[in-house]
């Protein structure tokens, strides 16, 4: 009986290994964790959510209204604009530690680009045949305002998000509800009409 008990074992093990689902082997080590500035990162900094973005020569923190002047190195960031960050980063177990001039470090998480917030500025045709242009923002409050370009007079609403779909709905008799279907990879919202008589349109996001 002892005898048989090693081969026993091996054989057990062997039919667990079939067993497994294909892949599952390189599953834990097929993931990437990110080692450069990029895309999304959320984190807590004295007790408040930070989010930070990154796109190519743009960063941004969410909820400012305008993108930061940066300037990064390999283990240094400098940012200037509606928030200051000045500090050394570093990454560790997929996660950006950010270290603030106090000294405190900021543990941060990638985040995927469905999570991105929708507050803040964006610019896109009225979809009229004037083609008319609009400027439409986002408040982290659901409410929302809209008007045309160059200077044409705000419509306030509401806003409202159910994953990639947008609902708007806007003060005044003569106006009617824009729905809205959020291209995550674009970055764009799309919308089949805005106005009485208008045509399906986009709106894109802007940070200037």
């Amino acid at each position: 009986m002892n005898r048989l008990w090693p081969a026993v074992v091996l054989l057990a093990l062997a039919s667990l290994a079939a067993a497994r689902p294909p892949g599952s082997a390189e599953r834990g080590q097929a993931q990437q964790c990110a080692s450069e500035l990029g895309g999304r990162w959320v984190g807590l900094h004295k007790s408040q959510t930070l989010h930070l973005e990154f796109y190519g020569d743009t960063m941004l923190v969410v909820n400012d209204q305008y993108p930061l002047s940066y300037r990064a190195t390999s283990d240094s960031l400098v940012a200037t604009g509606d928030t200051t960050v000045a500090g050394r980063y570093w990454f560790a177990h997929c996660r950006l530690l950010l270290e603030s001039a106090d000294g405190s470090v900021i543990t941060m998480s990638s985040q995927g680009v469905l999570a991105r917030p929708l507050t803040g500025r964006w610019v896109g045709g009225l979809g009229t045949p004037d083609e008319a242009e609009a400027e439409l923002r986002l408040a982290p409050s659901g409410t929302a305002r809209w008007h045309r370009l160059p200077s044409g007079p705000w419509t306030e609403g509401e806003w409202e998000r159910q994953t990639r779909i947008i609902t708007f709905t806007w003060a005044g008799s003569d106006t009617i509800p824009w729905v809205g279907h959020y291209d995550v990879e674009g970055n764009v919202i799309l919308f089949e009409r805005t106005v009485p008589d208008s045509r399906a349109t986009m709106f894109q996001r802007v940070f200037r």
